[in-house]
C-alpha cells in the first residue's frame, strides 16, 4: 500500500473512533472472514490434508495441491484446486473434504488477523464504542470463534461493550440471517459504522443504516456480480 492510500486509509479509520468518542454507545459492527481474519491459513492446512490422503494413489496431484500457496488462493476452493491444474475427478472429492472440515472449531484457529484488525477494535470499545462481531458461522462454531477472537487479543464477547452474533442454524443463507439481525439492532439504538468483505453486504448496512459509515474489505469475497454502493468505503485492512 502506497503512503497516501495509508494516510487516506487512516483517516477513515479515525473518523469512525472519532465519532464513537462523540456518541458513547453508538455500535461498530465486523464481519468475521476475511474481514477480521484472513481465512487463508485455515484453506491451506485443508488443500496440504487433502494431499496427505491422496499421496499414495495420486503423488502428482498432491504435489500439486502442496504447491498452492497464499497468492495463488480463490475464493471457492474448487477455483483454486482447478487453477492448480487437478483433475476433476479429485475435485468434487477435495470439496467434500474441505466442507467438512472448513467450518469446524479447530479449524477456525487457523486464521491469521487482518493486520491491525485487534488494536482497533479494541481502541473502539476504549473510545466509547460497541463493538458487535456479526458473522455467517453458526452457533457450532462460537467455541473456536471465541477462542480465536481471545487469542488475537480482541475485545472479547461478553466483556464490557463486546457481543458476538452467529446464525442459529448453518443452512440459513447469510443475506437473510443479516437482515433479520441488522433490523433488531436497528431498534436498539445508532450504529457508527460497519466492515465487510461481501459487497452485497456492504449494500445491505447501507440500506438500513444510511447515515453511517460503511466500508468494504478489499480482501476476498464470493465474487457474485453486486454493484457496490457509491457512498461504501473501501479499505485494505486496518492499518494507520
Amino acid at each position: 500500500m502506497s503512503g497516501a492510500a495509508l494516510r487516506r486509509q487512516a483517516e477513515l479509520l479515525d473518523a469512525v473512533l472519532a465519532e464513537a468518542e462523540a456518541a458513547p454507545g453508538a455500535m461498530v459492527i465486523f464481519d468475521l472472514d476475511d474481514t477480521l481474519f484472513s481465512t487463508a491459513r485455515r484453506h491451506l492446512r485443508i488443500l496440504r490434508e487433502f494431499a496427505d490422503l491422496v499421496e499414495s494413489g495420486d503423488p502428482d496431484a498432491a504435489a500439486l495441491l502442496r504447491a498452492i500457496d497464499h497468492e495463488s488462493l480463490r475464493y471457492a476452493v474448487t477455483d483454486t484446486a482447478k487453477d492448480a491444474g487437478l483433475r476433476d475427478a479429485l475435485v468434487k472429492d477435495l470439496r467434500d473434504f474441505w466442507f467438512a472440515r472448513f467450518f469446524k472449531n479447530r479449524y477456525l484457529l487457523e486464521d491469521d488477523v487482518v493486520p491491525g484488525a485487534p488494536a482497533y477494535c479494541e481502541e473502539a470499545v476504549a473510545r466509547g464504542a460497541a463493538v458487535v462481531y456479526m458473522t455467517g458461522r453458526d452457533e457450532g462454531m462460537r467455541e473456536g470463534t471465541e477462542s480465536a477472537l481471545e487469542r488475537h487479543g480482541f475485545p472479547r464477547p461478553g466483556a464490557a461493550r463486546a457481543r458476538l452474533i452467529l446464525k442459529p442454524r448453518f443452512d440459513t443463507p447469510d443475506m437473510a440471517f443479516k437482515a433479520e439481525v441488522l433490523a433488531r439492532l436497528k431498534e436498539e439504538g445508532a450504529v457508527a459504522a460497519s466492515f465487510e468483505n461481501e459487497p452485497a453486504h456492504v449494500n445491505l448496512f447501507r440500506e438500513t443504516f444510511p447515515a453511517a459509515r460503511h466500508f468494504l474489505l478489499e480482501t476476498k469475497h464470493s465474487g457474485r456480480p453486486v454493484s457496490l454502493h457509491p457512498d461504501a468505503l473501501r479499505i485494505r485492512d486496518f492499518r494507520r
